[in-house]
């Protein structure tokens, strides 16, 4: 008697989008991301293993691989507690394996381990498959097999299976795993792929403020800094979350994931030659038949759609999409100037459920610095804070960052940025700090929650959102 394979998606097959170059996190269906910014790469992209590669023969499109940040870590808890009785009376076997691999002479390598759980969660034992060295690899890009198998410890109730990528050089960490597998021989039923739990309330407005390219913390960080009072100040009302992640360089590809729910090819900022062809948040809640717009500080007028002075059309990311490029007049109803923000707000019939404002590129941070954009939000979040939808009905405001300060790869920079969530009606614990990690996606979960809305891609489908920042958690 065996089970089926117990870990969910080890092929990598429920990867909602390949990354285009193995710069960008992720969502991995599944798994919970303990660091780094593992990813997931389609086999065949140039540099990447292809189909000729040493490899699993049933390799499915996609493996995955460590991200651009350095050593990373991704990790899923396994429930055998349903052969409970028998992994008592002892003898029950296991069988960990998997394809491990990484590219030519370049030594970045990736392990995985097997660790048996009390109910308590206490460490009953472990087993290991070794990593594979370029030498294992005869210099070769590919992938090795890897089995190792036991008998499972008396009182194990879970198990949880850990990949530990290790970085040694490049942008990108280049150890890759698939076809995972750990199976028992007891009976029990093949896991289903379920999104994690949340915990984010429903709302009737969520507003969306997007600044540039500032660390978390240090010498080019928001949180601590001087030329900040004001998003300081904040933090006694609002949520501070240590544990936020950007996507990856760029900016345009961090508007996009948050935006649409992922890149769909997009590494560089080129709206004025790049059309998308695909959905995002406006058309979410337009299918949720609620309202949405867009503002931008000095936009010409309505949809406007050409640079001119510290405007650019880029730092609202929905001219990126077909629909918006191809309907002036959908357009020019979603897409406005950031002083029409202020006349809608005088009411809430026509504050719209869900809005992106976006400074100018002085006043973003990026073209002015920290104080600059200290001041502008200084000015513009009291409006939100002093309009009707803020005091009498349930919003949320998300400030956050879309990138950090140096737009470079490797372990050196881990591209974490400041994100604060505030809440009315007490909704958000005022003056907390969470250190549960999260990123573009999990932002984007956390407003598809807030709002009712339907999930764009697996990304934000399996997103996992911050759930110790409301009120009553």
């Amino acid at each position: 008697m065996t089970s089926p394979n117990l870990i969910v998606d080890g092929d990598a097959e429920a990867v909602a989008q390949c990354s285009p170059k193995g710069l960008d996190g992720m969502t991995l269906p599944g798994w919970n991301i303990g660091k780094g910014e593992p990813n997931a790469v389609c086999y065949g992209q140039p540099g990447w293993p292809d189909a000729s590669s040493p490899g699993p023969a049933n390799r499915g499109q996609k493996f995955f691989a460590g991200g651009g940040t350095g050593n990373a870590e991704m990790d899923q808890t396994i429930n055998v507690s349903g052969a409970g009785s028998a992994i008592d009376q002892g003898g029950v076997s296991f069988d960990l394996n998997g394809w491990l691999g990484g590219y030519g002479a370049q030594d970045d390598r990736v392990n995985m381990t097997a660790t048996f759980l009390g109910a308590s969660g206490n460490q009953l034992g472990s087993a290991e498959c070794d990593d594979v060295s370029s030498i294992d690899r005869g210099l070769k890009t590919g992938l090795l097999q890897r089995d190792t198998k036991g008998t499972l410890p008396k009182g194990t109730r879970s198990v949880k299976i850990q990949l530990n990528y290790s970085w040694t050089d490049g942008d990108t960490n280049d150890g890759y795993a698939d076809d995972l597998s750990f199976t028992i021989g007891a009976s029990l039923p093949a896991p289903k792929l379920t999104a994690p739990a949340t915990t984010v309330p429903g709302y009737d407005h969520v507003f969306v403020v997007y600044m540039e390219n500032q660390d978390y913390d240090g010498l080019t960080g928001i949180i601590g800094n001087p030329l900040a009072p004001y998003i300081n100040g904040l933090r006694p009302q609002a949520a501070t979350l240590t544990q936020s992640y950007a996507t990856t360089h760029p900016s345009d590809p961090n508007y996009v994931a948050l935006a649409a729910g992922g890149l769909y090819g997009l590494v560089d900022n080129s709206v004025t030659t790049t059309t998308l062809d695909a959905n995002h948040i406006g058309t979410s809640v337009d299918a949720a038949h609620k309202t949405w717009k867009g503002y931008a500080e000095d936009a010409n007028g309505n949809c406007d759609q050409t640079a001119h002075g510290q405007y650019y059309q880029d730092d609202l990311p929905f001219l990126y999409f077909k629909n918006m490029k191809s309907d002036p007049t959908y357009c020019a109803a979603h897409l406005q100037p950031l002083t029409q923000m202020t006349a809608d707000l005088k009411s809430t019939a026509t504050t719209p459920n869900f809005v992106w404002f976006a400074a100018n590129e002085c006043h973003n941070m990026e073209g002015c610095g920290v104080a600059s954009g200290d001041s502008w939000l200084s000015t513009t979040l009291p409006t939100i804070f002093n309009s009707p939808a803020w005091k009498q009905q349930r919003s949320l405001l998300i400030l956050t960052w879309d990138e950090g300060a140096t737009k470079a790869f490797g372990p050196l920079f881990p591209n974490r940025v400041p994100t604060l969530v505030l809440g009315s009606q007490n909704t958000v614990k005022a003056g907390s700090t969470s250190s549960e990690r999260t990123d573009q996606y999990g932002l984007l979960r956390t407003i598809d929650t807030a709002l009712g809305l339907h999930p764009l891609t697996n990304n934000d489908r399996y997103a996992a959102t911050v759930n110790d920042i409301w009120s009553g958690h």
